[in-house]
C-alpha cells in the first residue's frame, strides 16, 4: 500500500519519536527484504504488532506535509539530489525566482507534470482524479468564465452538502481557492489533475456549451440533422456529438496518425498512435460506448444497426487548415465494437526530398527509377512502414498534364489532382481482379497497384510492364531482395523477373530524436558491436539522444524519417535471378556489384547525422551481417 511505504527519510523519525525502538527497525528491514519487496516496511511494522495501522497512517501523513515536492520526488527516486540541486541553480539564475523547483523539472526533462502532481497529492493528502465530462455540473462553468478558469487552470466539478469540488493543479494558490469560495458561498475541497487534462476538459465544455461543430465538415454537418431522428434527448446528443468531434479534432491537431476507442469491461478507453507508439489519452464511461460508436457509424456511412460483424466506413473532415480523410475500421469484440480511425492527412502529402532520402539514394531514385518510361517499381515492407507515404509520393513527383496516372486501391487513401483513382467495393462488385482487368483498356502510361497480393495481380503487373507501361505496386517482404525472392516462389517466370522489375524499394520508419531537449551521448558497447563501431571511429560525430520533455511525451523522440534500401538490377542480378540463386546469393551480388545502402546501413548513417540513434535503428531496420568500412558506405549514400 502507498499510504504505508516508508521511506529513508521517516525512518530515523519513527525512532526518534518513540513508536519503534531501533531492534524494531532493525528487523523490519530485514524481514522486508527476505520478502524481496513484495510487502512495503509499513505493512511488515503493522504485522508485527510494533505499531498499529492508523497510528502509522496519521504520522506518515503529518511527516510528508513537512517535505518538499522535490524531496518526495528524490524519495520515490524520481529525481536524484544533485538533479534538485540543479534545479535550485537554475531557479536562482532564472529571471522570474519565484518559479517552482517542480515546474523547472519538468522544463529540464527530469519529471512529468503528472509526478509533480502525485507528489502534491501526497504531500496534502489529495485525490488524482480523470473526471469524465457527464461528471462535471455545467452550471457551475457558467457561473464563472471559461476565461478565468482557463487562466487559473482549474475545474469545478460539483457543488453538494455546501461543499464545492474543485479540480486544480496547484493546490498552493490559496488566494484563488478562498476567491472560489466566496463566489460560491461555500467551503471548497480539491482534488488534482495536470494542467494539461484540465485545459482539455475546458476545451470540451467550451464545445459543449457553445454548441461548436469544431471545424467538422459540412458532409458532416448534414449528418449532424440526421442525428435528430435518433430516439435520444437532444442534450445526450450534443453531448456525444461534441465528444466525437473534439476527440477528432485533438487527434488531427496532435498528429495522430490513428485514433483507437477500445471498449473494456469498465471503461472506454482512447488511445493516439503518435510517431508510431500508442499513448493512452483519456477514458469514457463505458456506458458511452454504444452513443460513441453509433455516432462514428453514422459519420463513416456503416450500419449503425449492425453490432454482431466488423464493418469498415470512411469520413471526410474539413478543418480551418486542411483536409482530411479518416478510414474507419470496426471489429466486433465481447466487450463491444472496437473503432480505429486511420487519418489520413492531404497535407501529409511530403516530396521526395522531404521523406528522407540519403543524397545519392534520392539521385539514383529520381533519375534512374522514377524518370524511365517503364518497368515495376516495387515498394516493399511490413504494415506501418510508410510504404503508401513513398508510394504517393512517387505518383505525385510523375504527375503531369502529359502523363495518363490510373490506380487500383483498397482504398484510395489520398487524392492527387490529375490521376484517375480507383477505389475497390467489393459489395457493388467492383472487385480487385476485374478491376485490374479493366484498367488496362484505359490507355495508361502509369499504371498504381495498390497492393500486388497474390499470382494474378503480380501477373498484371508483370504483362503491364512488358508492354510498355510504368507500374508502381506495394508489396509486404522484408527487404528488396526478399521482393524478388518471393515473386519467384508465385511462380512468375524468372524470365519476365528479370526483365520487368526497374527497382525495388524496401523500408522502414524510424523515430527522430527530439530537437527540444536532444543532448550528445555516446552509444553503449554492445550497440556499437552491432554496427562494428568503435569509439575512435566516432570521434569525429556527434551523436544525439532524447532526454524527455513535454515536446515528446518524455520519450525522447518527435516525428518519424524513412530508413531505405534501394536495389536497382543490374546485368549481374538479372543473371541471377535467371539462375534462380538463393537469396543470400544475390543480396551479396546486390552489394558487391550494385553498392546496395541496406536500411540498417542507412540508419547508421542518418544516427551518426543526430538525426536518430543506433537503438531506434537497431530496433527497427533488418540486421545484416556484412560489415563495410564507414567511409566507403559514406561515398555511397552522399
Amino acid at each position: 500500500m502507498r499510504q504505508l511505504s516508508i521511506d529513508d527519510s521517516i525512518q530515523n523519525a519513527l525512532v526518534k519519536e518513540g513508536l519503534l525502538t531501533e531492534a524494531q527497525l532493525s528487523q523490519a528491514r530485514k524481514i522486508q527484504r527476505q520478502l524481496n519487496g513484495q510487502k512495503t516496511l509499513g505493512e511488515v511494522l503493522v504485522e508485527m504488532n510494533w505499531v498499529s495501522g492508523p497510528r502509522l497512517i496519521e504520522f506518515l501523513s503529518r511527516q510528508r506535509s513537512k517535505m518538499r515536492v522535490e524531496e518526495i520526488l528524490v524519495a520515490r527516486r524520481l529525481v536524484s539530489e544533485n538533479d534538485v540541486k540543479a534545479a535550485i541553480e537554475a531557479q536562482r539564475k532564472s529571471p522570474s525566482p519565484t518559479k517552482r523547483i517542480g515546474d523547472i523539472l519538468i522544463e529540464m526533462g527530469l519529471v512529468e507534470e503528472r509526478h509533480i502532481v502525485e507528489a502534491l497529492a501526497e504531500k496534502f493528502a489529495l485525490q488524482v482524479v480523470d473526471p469524465d465530462i457527464s461528471q462535471i455540473d455545467m452550471e457551475l462553468i457558467r457561473r464563472t468564465s471559461l476565461k478565468y478558469l482557463r487562466r487559473q487552470v482549474a475545474l469545478p466539478l460539483k457543488l453538494e452538502a455546501g461543499t464545492l469540488q474543485l479540480l486544480v493543479s496547484d493546490p498552493t494558490r490559496t488566494n484563488f481557492v478562498e476567491e472560489m469560495a466566496r463566489l460560491f458561498q461555500c467551503r471548497v475541497q480539491l482534488s488534482l489533475a495536470t494542467s494539461a487534462l484540465i485545459l482539455q476538459k475546458l476545451d470540451l465544455i467550451d464545445a459543449v456549451l457553445q454548441g461548436k461543430e469544431s471545424g467538422i465538415a459540412d458532409y458532416q454537418k448534414v449528418k449532424y440533422h440526421s442525428l435528430e431522428t435518433q430516439p435520444q434527448t437532444q442534450n445526450a446528443e450534443d453531448r456525444v456529438i461534441q465528444m466525437v468531434d473534439q476527440l477528432i479534432r485533438s487527434a488531427i491537431e496532435e498528429g495522430a496518425s490513428d485514433v483507437h476507442i477500445e471498449p473494456m469491461a469498465n471503461k472506454l478507453r482512447v488511445r493516439y498512435r503518435l510517431d508510431g507508439v500508442l499513448v493512452h489519452k483519456m477514458d469514457y464511461p463505458r456506458d458511452y460506448t454504444p452513443r460513441i460508436v453509433s455516432r462514428i457509424k453514422i459519420l463513416a456511412d456503416a450500419d449503425v444497426a449492425e453490432r454482431r460483424k466488423h464493418q469498415d466506413g470512411r469520413m471526410f473532415v474539413r478543418t480551418d487548415k486542411q483536409e482530411i480523410d479518416i478510414r474507419v475500421s470496426f471489429y466486433a469484440t465481447v466487450y463491444g465494437e472496437n473503432v480505429v480511425l486511420r487519418i489520413l492527412n492531404k497535407a501529409s502529402l511530403i516530396s521526395l526530398q522531404e521523406l528522407g532520402f540519403a543524397p545519392n539514394i534520392l539521385r539514383i531514385y529520381s533519375e534512374d527509377v522514377l524518370a524511365v518510361p517503364s518497368g515495376i517499381t516495387l515498394i516493399t515492407g511490413p504494415t506501418g512502414s510508410g510504404k503508401t507515404t513513398t508510394l504517393y509520393s512517387s505518383i505525385d513527383y510523375c504527375n503531369d498534364p502529359t502523363v495518363k496516372i490510373i490506380t487500383c486501391e483498397d482504398p484510395v487513401e489520398y487524392v492527387i489532382d490529375g490521376i484517375s483513382q480507383c477505389s475497390i467495393n467489393e459489395k457493388i462488385g467492383l472487385t480487385f481482379n476485374e478491376t485490374l482487368r479493366s484498367i488496362v483498356r484505359q490507355d495508361p502510361d502509369v499504371i498504381v497497384i495498390g497492393e500486388i497480393r497474390d499470382r494474378f495481380s503480380a501477373d498484371v503487373a508483370v504483362q503491364s510492364a512488358l508492354t510498355g507501361h510504368k507500374v508502381f505496386a506495394t508489396f509486404h517482404t522484408e527487404d528488396s531482395v526478399g521482393a524478388l525472392v518471393r515473386l519467384i516462389n508465385m511462380g512468375i517466370e524468372t524470365s519476365l523477373i528479370a526483365s520487368t522489375i526497374g527497382a525495388v524499394l524496401a523500408q522502414r520508419l524510424v523515430r527522430k530524436v527530439c530537437s527540444n531537449c536532444h543532448e550528445a551521448y555516446m552509444p553503449e558497447d554492445r550497440v556499437l558491436r552491432r554496427f562494428s563501431l568503435s569509439r575512435q571511429a566516432l570521434k569525429d560525430y556527434t551523436l544525439f539522444q532524447g532526454k524527455g520533455c513535454s515536446v515528446c511525451n518524455f520519450t525522447g523522440y518527435r516525428g518519424r524519417v524513412g530508413l531505405y534500401e534501394l536495389l536497382v538490377p543490374n546485368a549481374d542480378i538479372r543473371d541471377a535471378i535467371l539462375q534462380m540463386r538463393t537469396m543470400q546469393e544475390i543480396r551479396q551480388i546486390s552489394l558487391d556489384s550494385c553498392n546496395l545502402c541496406t536500411m540498417q546501413e542507412d540508419g547508421m548513417v542518418k544516427a551518426l547525422q543526430g538525426i536518430t540513434t543506433l537503438d531506434e535503428v537497431l530496433e527497427n531496420a533488418p540486421r545484416v551481417f556484412h560489415q563495410r568500412p564507414l567511409d566507403a558506405l559514406l561515398g555511397i549514400v552522399g
